[in-house]
């Protein structure tokens, strides 16, 4: 009788009972599916040798009609992180005729018995920092090993880096350029060298980009104490407001999260939070989380394709290999508007008027007037709209509204001109923060008072002016850069061009900005080709012919704001690339049509002109009223995308969207 016919003959749970061990452990050693330690082995192998005297043989012989096998490492399967790791192992290994076996075992006496007796063709490791020493012991292993560990585990023996001191940099820098200054770190104080080089990363990102680095809030968290108190005594003593959270680990992760939930601070409102382990179900979570994490599935497919590469002696197979993070931004984290002067926004609520103070201005024949840089958009006009509704409301009478067409000059002969008015204040958007700011001194030096939009002139302290309106631009920014990015990553397009304005607008230039940060960091396999910059629309047509012309090559382009994108449509169809996706901030009508009709234009990052204009209206009656405005009133953007194209336009226009708009999305 054969081998394989004698255990058959034997019940296994027999054989298992005989040798004091689990059926799945005689399974396992049959079949090769586990690793079993050599004394259960050991038990297994003497009953089956007893049956025919060539246990061992037996299991050898299985093991020649096997695929090669591929051991694996890991500390821990449960974890979901290192699960979606060897999940990702196993799917790559089987591509190439492969099969993986997990190890589980509390040192490398068992691994190295293992590796003697079944001979695989590689190892991987997967594991976390606290088992360095056991792991740098396996530098000494002949077999072809790959590690997937943080900087300085197995270096330069050709393994995979996961590099914690970028993530965390990345996490920082991501938080500071979303207008964040107190930001803090929390570490499980029971972790290693991954958290080491995180917090490095961490406190690198503040010192160059000029935080203060001396005394952020860095918390390790410690078993000794209840992490909720530990957070609370912390943040009891910061002078600085804390505004975001980075979660170094799984247990801060955990332990932030729970002490979020029952705290008086909302997330993100209050206090952004932000990861660098990720896990399966972060998008899940209310809020979902924003995690700057390297990809488990590229962690797993990279290991295989290394180890492969070192079996089969590649070049630069002996050479490390470092895994970058990437960045996924849910809404556990805000971007926080910042005014001209780095101060963070107030919500236009606090502008708000009792009866009373209403009846207060009604009564005190108060005039305004109105200076644009350019008023011929909808976003002026609607500016406008909304001003005009509240002085028409609290009885201030209008004296004037000019347009500047973009000309400084012009702008500061029309303020010499409403001065002659004597306004009680006067309403305006400079045409340039440079050339336009002494004649708004001598606004200011006439006893007018003086409410901006959007801009402020330069060398303007904050006692020369109520406050600043404006859009988040940031925000702005940022949502417009999504919307590129989204698209061109979902239809497998790469190559994205800029056109930015060139003048010194502070609003702007943070929102070209942003939009070209999210566009960099969050979607790192696009690649930004080229950028143009202008200085009046003007020369928008003949700034985008040259940009095409120059880089064919170019998919997707972000445009400042809709006024540009109806030239940018122009050159598109002149050039017949009509293929080019377009994104752009401002809604206006002939932009909302095209996209509509499904034309180039794939998204918009809205603002809100009309309530911005009502919030430019309650500050100067504020002002008028002699109560105190904060410098800088921020207003939330709106994405507009051709799913909530008609609501979005009535949420912003306050009309009904019109008919040919409402046709053109039907037909589109």
């Amino acid at each position: 009788m054969r081998s394989g016919d004698k255990v058959s003959a034997m019940n296994i749970k027999q054989i298992a009972e005989k040798a004091g061990v689990s059926v799945a452990t005689v399974s396992h050693v049959v079949n090769k599916t586990r690793f079993v330690s050599q004394e259960l082995t050991e038990r297994v192998l003497q009953v089956l040798g007893e049956m025919d005297g060539h246990g061992g043989t037996l299991l050898r012989n299985m093991k020649a009609v096997q695929a090669p096998t591929i051991l694996v490492w890991m500390e821990s399967v449960i974890d979901p992180f290192y699960g979606e790791v060897l999940q990702s192992i196993k799917k790559t290994a089987a591509k190439s005729g492969q099969q993986v076996v997990v190890l589980h075992t509390s040192g490398n006496a068992g691994l190295q018995e293992y590796i003697r007796l079944e001979k695989p063709i590689g190892l991987i490791v997967a594991t976390e920092s606290y088992r360095e020493p056991e792991i740098l012991k396996l530098k000494g292993f002949s077999l072809p090993t790959v590690i997937i560990g943080v900087g300085g585990i197995g270096a330069g023996g050709g393994h995979l880096i996961r590099d914690e001191y970028e993530s965390a940099y990345k996490a920082a820098y991501h938080f500071i350029r979303s207008g964040h200054e107190g930001i803090g770190f929390v570490y499980a104080a029971a972790e290693g060298r991954a958290d080491r080089a995180a917090l490095s990363g961490f406190l690198g990102a503040l010192r160059d980009h000029g935080l203060r680095a001396d005394d952020p809030l860095i918390l390790a968290l410690g078993s000794e104490d209840d992490p909720a108190n530990q957070v609370n005594k912390a943040l009891d003593s910061q002078e600085e407001p804390l505004t975001a959270i980075i979660c170094a680990d799984k247990q801060a992760t955990l332990a932030m999260w729970k002490w979020l939930k029952s705290s008086p601070y909302q997330c993100p409102d209050d206090i952004s939070l932000l990861s660098l382990y990720a896990f399966e179900f972060s998008h899940m979570l209310s809020p979902p989380m924003t995690t700057v994490a390297h990809d488990p599935a590229e962690l797993g497919r990279r290991s295989v394709e290394k180890l492969l590469g070192k079996i089969a002696g590649a070049d630069g197979c002996e050479e490390d290999e470092a895994v970058a993070s990437r960045i996924a931004v849910r809404t556990s984290t805000q971007c926080i508007g910042r005014g001209p002067l780095g101060e963070r926004s107030a919500s236009p609520n606090i502008l708000q008027l009792s009866p009373l103070e209403i009846e207060r201005i009604k009564s005190g024949s108060y005039s305004a007037a109105i200076s644009f840089h350019y008023a011929g958009t909808a976003w002026a006009r609607l500016h406008e709209k909304g001003i005009k509704d509240v002085f028409a409301e609290f009885g201030v009478k209008i004296l004037a509204v000019t347009d500047a067409h973009f000309d400084p000059e012009l702008q500061n002969k029309q303020h010499a001109s409403i001065l002659t008015m004597k306004p009680d204040v006067l309403i305006s958007i400079p045409a340039d923060e440079i050339l336009t700011a002494p004649g708004y001194r001598e606004v200011v030096q006439a006893g007018t008072k003086l409410v901006l939009i959007n801009n402020v002139p330069a060398g303007f302290a904050r006692d020369d002016f109520v406050t600043c309106v404006s859009i988040n631009e940031r925000e702005n920014g940022q949502i417009a850069g999504r919307l590129l990015g989204e698209h061109l990553t979902r239809h497998g397009k790469k190559y994205v061009g800029l056109l930015v304005h060139g003048a010194p607008f502070f609003a702007t230039r943070q929102r070209d900005t942003a939009a070209e940060q999210v566009l960099s960091e969050e979607f790192p396999e696009l690649e930004i080709v080229a950028s143009a910059a202008f200085l009046k629309e003007s020369s928008v047509f003949d700034k985008c012919y040259e940009l095409l012309k120059r880089y064919p090559q170019i998919e997707g382009l972000y445009v400042s704001w809709e006024g540009p994108t109806l030239d940018v449509l122009h050159v598109l169809r002149e050039l017949k690339r009509e293929d080019i996706s377009v994104v752009t901030a401002d809604l206006d009508l002939d932009v909302a049509l095209h996209m509509a009709r499904g034309g180039p234009v794939k998204g918009i990052s809205a603002q809100r002109p009309y309530d911005q204009g009502r919030a430019v209206g309650m500050a100067a009656a504020n002002a008028l009223l002699g109560k105190s405005v904060p410098s800088f009133i921020g207003i939330i953007p709106y994405r507009i995308t051709t799913d909530n194209l008609l609501t979005g336009w009535q949420d912003i226009v306050k009309q009904r969207a019109p008919a040919q708009l409402v046709h053109a999305l039907k037909m589109g």
